[in-house]
């Protein structure tokens, strides 16, 4: 399948949402305050989830946690411990429990490794200026940090990685009729279908260069470097038949909860 034909469904796939303007949300950042680290404690136990929602929602805390990067591994432990969200079995807390540390865990990891710019990055530039080149859509997405510090850009692409196998172990016990109570899936969609967006591209690295070298690869591809030939690379549509494939029920489960269509 072409490159082109991989945006042009991206680019359904958030037109989808933006129309659902009650689940959409861009996560913007204005606030200059300045605010401590918080306590990983903070995180655990009751009103762990509570806490941990609404810091997320606040810039000045975000920042800080962006800039002490061993609390949040962390908190991110401390919440697979609590919860299993890396898993696909249920822990021993209550299903919808686990649903919503699983999407707070993701957006954590997003928001903290320039994955969420990433995202509202695609957003825009998708549905904006569509490009079908993989090497140009690439350059004009990755933040300007990221793509300008290898340690950065691992980080972000690891942390998409992780978040879109979370993802998937979401939506795979996610009752389309019953999310999570208080939970964005809008916004849960959208950054569901940018993490399978980079595992595939990430994947489609793999088989053409091998396995090891995939985030340096596509780090010398944004900064017009030799990329052992990734400039020609084409990537499978990540989005074909979510309604019949059965390896993509995950994600129609997650499109089901936030009231959007998806691609036919």
């Amino acid at each position: 399948m072409a490159r082109t034909r991989v945006l042009l469904l991206l680019v359904a796939v958030f037109v989808a949402l933006s129309g659902c303007s009650a689940f959409f949300e861009f996560n913007a950042f204005s606030s200059l305050d300045k605010a401590s680290t918080p306590n990983p404690s903070r995180y655990q136990g009751a009103g762990g989830l509570g806490n941990l929602q609404s810091d997320l929602s606040s810039p000045s805390i975000v920042d800080a946690l962006k800039g002490s990067p061993s609390t949040v591994t962390t908190i991110l432990t401390n919440l697979d411990s609590e919860y299993a969200v890396t898993s696909s079995d249920p822990s021993g807390a209550g299903k919808q429990d686990q649903q919503t540390a699983a999407i707070l865990y993701a957006q954590l990891a997003l928001q903290t490794s320039s994955g969420d710019e990433l995202v509202n990055n695609i957003a825009d530039t998708v549905t904006n200026n569509p490009s079908g080149n993989l090497k140009s859509m690439l350059a004009s997405i990755v933040p300007a940090d990221a793509a300008g510090d290898i340690t950065k850009f691992t980080a972000m692409v690891n942390n998409l990685l992780t978040a879109e196998g979370v993802y998937i172990h979401l939506g795979n016990t996610l009752d389309p009729n019953v999310p999570p109570p208080g939970m964005n899936m809008g916004d849960v969609a959208q950054k569901a279908a940018v993490t399978l967006l980079m595992k595939t591209i990430f994947d489609a690295s793999t088989a053409k260069v091998g396995s090891g070298n995939e985030i340096t690869n596509l780090f010398a591809l944004i900064n017009d470097q030799p990329s052992n030939g990734l400039d020609t690379l084409t990537i499978t549509d990540p989005f074909t038949n979510i309604k019949t494939d059965p390896t993509l029920l995950w994600l129609k489960n997650i499109f089901d909860a936030a009231g959007a269509p998806y691609p036919a």
